[in-house]
């Protein structure tokens, strides 16, 4: 997913919030308050299911898809190993859309944008490997990062390993933390709403965080004391 680090003074943050906060509650209503329902289509979809709600959360570009609220809510029903691998794979596969947009240079994209895909970029050419394992992992704006990664022809197979190794961790302990929220909680509707708004919290930090600034304070190579 794309964030941008300000919204346009035509979406201030309210709008974005109202959006981004609906969004995750009506995905969590159809998951988890509509069982009979819900549970039943998920079993049957499987772990394909899961696959392929992964690769279209991960592979969504600038408009955010919080699958993760999803993934949250009917983990209990899957075995929590199984359900990161599908996961994982499907997000890692989705995220090459950004890698994929960015290695045929067919894209069209603003001076800001330009400047934070650059902060991105100098982010991995300090921390390599590493980068890519913590952005897929947390909820930092991988695409930001897969883009510029497709640009320069970077190795497609280091990137979508790494890549993979972090969404198969974040769909664990999403699996294990739906596991855990169940057992203490029960099938409660007003938590998975807590959930779903502290998502939307945080996909708007994503946006009005200014990744250029991180960049230039965490990437810039340390002086030499003299």
């Amino acid at each position: 997913m794309i964030y941008l680090s300000k919204p346009h003074k035509k979406a201030p943050a309210i709008i974005i919030a109202a959006v981004a906060v609906a969004i995750c509650i009506v995905l969590v209503a159809i998951a988890v308050t509509l069982p009979h329902i819900s549970k039943k289509v998920w079993r049957d979809m499987g772990y394909l299911g899961i696959f392929l709600l992964s690769l279209i959360g991960a592979g969504s570009v600038i408009i955010p898809v919080p699958y993760t609220v999803i993934l949250l809510a009917i983990s209990p029903a899957f075995d929590p190993i199984l359900l990161a691998i599908a996961a994982g794979i499907g997000a890692a596969v989705g995220e090459m859309v950004g890698y994929g947009i960015g290695f045929t240079g067919r894209i069209v994209i603003g001076k800001k944008r330009r400047r934070q895909m650059d902060a991105m970029l100098r982010i991995f050419e300090r921390f390599g490997l590493p980068a890519i394992f913590v952005f897929a992992l947390t909820p930092l704006p991988d695409d930001l990062l897969f883009i510029p990664l497709g640009l320069m022809r970077y190795s497609l197979k280091k990137a979508l390993l790494a890549c993979a190794a972090g969404k198969f961790l974040m769909s664990l302990i999403i699996a294990y933390a739906g596991k855990g929220t169940v057992g203490l909680f029960g099938e409660d509707w007003l938590l998975a709403g807590s959930v779903a708004i502290l998502l939307a919290l945080i996909i708007i930090v994503m946006f009005r965080i200014d990744w250029v600034k991180i960049a230039e304070k965490y990437a810039a190579p340390k002086e030499n004391p003299q």
